[in-house]
């Protein structure tokens, strides 16, 4: 039987450390409106990330179906990942409601699909399949494990800088203050004083490795990312394919201008710059490196992409 003040069985996940620490009052500013809109629904602030898994087991088993991320791309991701850890990952809808610095899920944004100025995506009944990346990894200690992501993941200056942007300095604290897209570029600017290339063996589609000097690699099923900026390789949301885009041999000013021109979606047939539609990437590095997923970072020494097709469910 439904519950009465959750007709529609929809749970809201909040991230209370969105956008550093900010993401209940947030939260509080388009509660009222998501009511309005969807009814009714449950929530709860998301506590130790580990536990999260289980707790999504739990409700499954009580039939509850309708997840909703309150928070940035690494809350979506969070979901995500317990999602892809269930049996019954496939009969579960992901919604979102953007509490983030970039939220690069909810792009491209449009007006429609906003509350109070903050992205949503909780339309479950135009919810459709969605490819996921499946991300394969050597840790440092040498041991395997594999994550998922549904934006897009990254090796090169842009992970680095994310891992940054996760634990600003002064200056990135202080650009924040002006704009996201400010910050962004602060922290790259100071990524980019201390930063050399990582020398890689890739291989697309499980051809010959080839060894470039990589200033960046990007993976992804959207475009958007990085506050402003979008790659112009079309990709779509259940293709089956992954976009690649990779900058070798960079410059710290060539890099700053192909950013520039990243801000205008431009980004193909640049120097130093090859793209690609893929089904798989396998990265092998010469050093322990910065792997990004949706905003996350962590440690690898290798990393193998692929796409597990039209595996999760995500409300329109």
């Amino acid at each position: 039987m439904a519950d009465p003040a959750n007709p529609r069985g929809i749970r809201v996940f909040v991230n209370p450390g969105a956008t550093y620490g900010t993401g209940r009052e947030r939260w509080s500013r388009v509660e009222d409106e998501l009511r309005r809109r969807l009814g009714g629904f449950e929530v709860e602030e998301i506590g130790a990330p580990g536990e999260l898994p289980d707790r999504l087991a739990e409700l499954v088993r009580r039939n509850e179906r309708r997840f909703v991320a309150a928070g940035g791309d690494g809350t979506v991701n969070l979901l995500l990942n317990a999602i892809m850890a269930l049996p019954e990952g496939d009969r579960i809808v992901l919604g979102a409601v953007g509490l983030g610095s970039s939220n690069d899920f909810h792009k491209p944004i449009v007006e429609s699909a906003t509350a109070e100025g903050m992205p949503v995506r909780v339309d479950f009944d135009g919810a459709r399949d969605r490819d996921v990346i499946r991300i394969e990894y050597e840790t440092p200690d040498g041991t395997t494990a594999t994550r998922y992501s549904l934006i897009n993941a990254s090796v090169g200056v842009t992970a680095e800088a994310n891992a940054r942007f996760n634990e600003p300095s002064w200056l990135v604290r202080a650009a924040r203050a002006v704009s996201v897209d400010a910050a962004i570029s602060a922290t790259v600017l100071t990524t980019l004083a201390t930063w050399t290339d990582v020398t890689c063996a890739l291989a697309i589609d499980g051809g010959e490795p080839a060894v470039t000097s990589v200033t960046n690699l990007g993976v992804f099923k959207n475009p958007h990312f990085g506050g402003a900026l979008c790659y112009d390789t079309p990709v779509a949301p259940d293709d089956g394919v992954l976009g690649v885009a990779l900058c070798e041999n960079m410059s710290a000013f060539e890099t700053v201008t192909m950013l520039s021109a990243l801000r205008k979606g431009r980004f193909s047939g640049r120097p130093k710059t090859r793209t690609w539609r893929a089904r798989s990437l396998s990265v092998q590095g010469d050093r322990v490196f910065a792997l990004e997923t949706d905003g996350e970072v962590l440690r690898a020494r290798s990393a193998r992409f692929s796409v597990a097709p039209r595996s999760v469910r995500c409300c329109g």
